[in-house]
């Protein structure tokens, strides 16, 4: 007996996704915020955690949580899903949607799970070569499109890991498609300032997916949510697994939500994403201001930069100071490329005198 009669020929050249992490002082390589929870907040959480009782099952469809994200956003609780992060949501997304005869497209490089996901669901997963300023073509989008009967587009908005916020007439003309189910991937949209929330109502064929682990210090708990037409909900509830998000992770996010984040401007939320916009200002001039050193515009909360030559040995210095960023440089548009994630002041420094010293 082998155990390679049951797998799936399909899945022979899939790799899992995997993020070497090796020693270091500084991380910035995740996109993960630099600020652990406010003490208020945790307070609350540990306060209202007495109350958990351990032994039952969280609810099953998180609605409690879903009624507060639904009056923060202004919009119906049935327009909303919340899940183990924005991955599980996707996967979701692609098993309720995905007919035989449909295509996953996303431009490319792009975050990794929208082509792992696809591949798991046995769909057909085709990347879009965004240009060499990781632009997206609109005609060229546009005939890729043409070229299949039925796309499930997925368009992270600001792209993961070029930083960049693709064209609204772009992205307006592919929601304009009969043929598309387009997801938003608005995970970093509150350093960008940029959403198409607004325009759920125009288009039904709108998924926006967002998330708590970014802006708002949450990655270690893994919740995300999707804003749609209820429709298309329904669809993804019916493919959700039950309970899919834990007691404790819906608490938190709900007491984030109600206590803190609703408080507009004076969140210490919102303060820490001014800060985290600065400090991201910062850090890419120094960067611009180095020889043989080219970042990209960021819209994001870390940027993407080139070195002249030789990342691999860019990416070893780096760590050799004890700063790990994401080493992404492989043959194709991101050769010798590099990617960091915006810190804390003091993190940050300790990266520019990094990269100073190479």
């Amino acid at each position: 007996m082998t155990i390679r009669q049951f797998l799936r020929p399909d899945l022979s050249d899939l790799n899992p996704y995997h993020v070497e992490q090796p020693p270091h002082r500084f991380k910035l390589d995740a996109n993960e915020s630099p600020f652990d929870l406010p003490t208020e907040l945790r307070e609350d959480i540990a306060n209202e955690m007495k109350n958990i009782q351990f032994q039952r099952y969280p609810d099953p469809s998180s609605d409690a949580l879903r009624t507060e994200l639904s009056e923060y956003l202004g919009v119906d609780k049935g327009q909303i899903v919340v899940g183990n992060g924005s991955d599980e949501l996707i996967g979701y997304l692609v098993l309720a949607f995905g007919r035989t005869d449909a295509c996953v497209s996303f431009p490319t490089p792009t975050f990794a799970m929208y082509h792992i996901l696809a591949r798991i669901a046995g769909l057909k997963a085709v990347g879009f070569p965004l240009d060499d300023q990781f632009n997206l073509n609109e005609d060229s989008w546009q005939s890729h499109l043409d070229a299949n009967r039925l796309n499930l587009a997925f368009i992270s908005n600001p792209n993961n890991p070029t930083s960049n916020t693709f064209s609204a007439e772009v992205i307006r003309k592919t929601l304009s498609r009969s043929d598309a189910l387009v997801v938003l991937d608005e995970a970093y949209c509150e350093f960008s300032g940029k959403t198409f929330f607004g325009e759920l109502n125009r288009y039904p064929n709108l998924v926006i997916a967002r998330t708590f682990s970014k802006a708002y210090g949450l990655a270690g708990l893994r919740i995300g949510y999707l804003i749609a037409h209820p429709e298309i909900i329904n669809e993804i509830n019916k493919v959700r697994l039950p309970y899919n998000l834990n007691r404790f992770s819906q608490l938190a996010a709900l007491l984030l939500l109600k206590q803190h984040v609703r408080q507009a401007q004076k969140s210490e939320f919102s303060l820490r994403i001014q800060a985290i916009l600065k400090e991201r200002e910062r850090v890419y001039a120094a960067l611009q201001a180095l020889d043989g050193v080219y970042p990209f515009p960021t819209d994001a909360n870390f940027i993407l930069f080139r070195t002249e030559s030789h990342a691999d040995k860019w990416f070893q210095h780096i760590l050799d100071c004890g700063i790990l960023v994401r080493n992404l440089s492989r043959p194709g548009p991101l050769l010798n490329c590099l990617r960091v994630t915006i810190g804390t002041p003091a993190a940050n420094s300790k990266f520019l005198e990094a990269m100073a010293s190479y």
